[in-house]
């Protein structure tokens, strides 16, 4: 992974950030129309909705999805 993001208003008080779309983007290296299918389709990273269009997602959430996908080689089955 590239630099590190710290969102905007990010505490470091022990509460994890949590992301918007265009955040969780570059931190993935997905583009944010990736992320909106994947949220409408199923398959992606967990997220939280706060109300209609207040997407979130927490770091930890992100990680934890990349680690899923995490291969050796071609030939490796992906996670669904």
């Amino acid at each position: 992974m590239g630099a590190v993001i710290k969102p905007l208003g990010a505490s470091d008080g022990g509460i994890p950030p949590a992301l918007n779309t265009e955040e969780a983007a570059r931190y993935t290296g997905l583009a944010p129309a990736t992320l909106e299918t994947l949220r409408s389709r199923g398959g992606g990273p967990r997220f939280v909705r706060y109300g209609r269009g207040a997407v979130r997602y927490l770091l930890r959430d992100l990680d934890s999805w990349m680690a899923e996908r995490t291969v050796a080689s071609t030939s490796e089955p992906q996670a669904a």
